[in-house]
């Protein structure tokens, strides 16, 4: 899980770790992963031939614009559609994709830049979601870029274009919000009830994470990490009185 940290800035910069799908061909254009051979997370890799790395700037405080991808422009009519589905694009429904992308907002950078916009902070990831989810916080893979905001390409151009105005742009990476793919038994499709006692976990179908799988025994050896409040300080006996010995085998860093 450790190389998820670089999935999100390989598209700015050059990283030797990422965690990604395995390489296919038909994914070249959006796959952040290059290395043909790899059969582990560990040996994915992707890279960015030719760029100059550009500085963060030494003092963050100036105007940010903050957007989510979809719900700006469609500068691509043609990915609109890329899955093909039924229940994808509506760009009269909240509850659909409104079809933006990144060459619909390389088309308005002069609208921003105008505002007097030093920064864009584009909210969600840019990772696959399901077909319906335009707002990207339900990623199903850390690498492959979401076929409907543009390809590789299109990214390097928006991200050069934006420094070359003397901007900055952010991309989010929602690691604690992932695809809806996995649900606590008994409750398929109703809010889990919280509980101090661990739910064993099911997959609500046939599709499952690639390179990520859950486990429902009981690690006696587990050692739950430190536990923060609100306030920055570690959680007091009020929670931890309340954690068991050991933990679900999948559940944090055992390694």
């Amino acid at each position: 899980m450790k190389c998820l940290r670089a999935a999100a800035v390989v598209l700015i910069a050059s990283s030797p770790c990422v965690k990604a799908l395995q390489w296919s061909a038909d994914q070249v254009r959006w796959n952040l992963n290059q290395n043909e051979d790899a059969v582990r997370p560990t040996e994915y890799w992707g890279q960015w031939d030719n760029h100059t790395y550009h500085p963060s700037p030494s003092n963050w405080r100036f105007p940010f614009y903050v957007l989510t991808v979809d719900r700006y422009t469609d500068g691509d009519p043609t990915n609109n559609d890329a899955n093909g589905t039924v229940f994808e694009h509506n760009w009269m429904s909240n509850q659909l994709r409104f079809g933006g992308d990144v060459r619909g907002l390389m088309n308005h950078l002069d609208y921003i830049q105008g505002m007097g916009i030093k920064a864009l902070y584009l909210a969600g990831s840019p990772f696959i979601n399901m077909p319906w989810s335009g707002d990207g916080y339900g990623p199903l893979d850390f690498t492959l870029l979401d076929h409907h905001h543009g390809e590789i390409e299109d990214w390097r151009r928006l991200v050069t274009e934006i420094h070359n105005r003397d901007m900055y742009v952010i991309l989010d990476n929602t690691l604690a919000t992932m695809g809806d793919l996995l649900a606590f038994k008994p409750f398929m499709n109703a809010s889990t009830p919280f509980n101090w006692d661990e739910y064993d976990v099911i997959w609500k179908g046939e599709r499952q994470y690639l390179d990520f799988h859950t486990g429902n025994d009981h690690n006696p050896e587990c050692k739950y990490p430190v536990f923060y409040e609100e306030t920055g300080l570690p959680s007091g006996p009020n929670i931890t009185q309340h954690l068991h010995d050991g933990c679900k085998d999948s559940d944090f860093d055992q390694v």
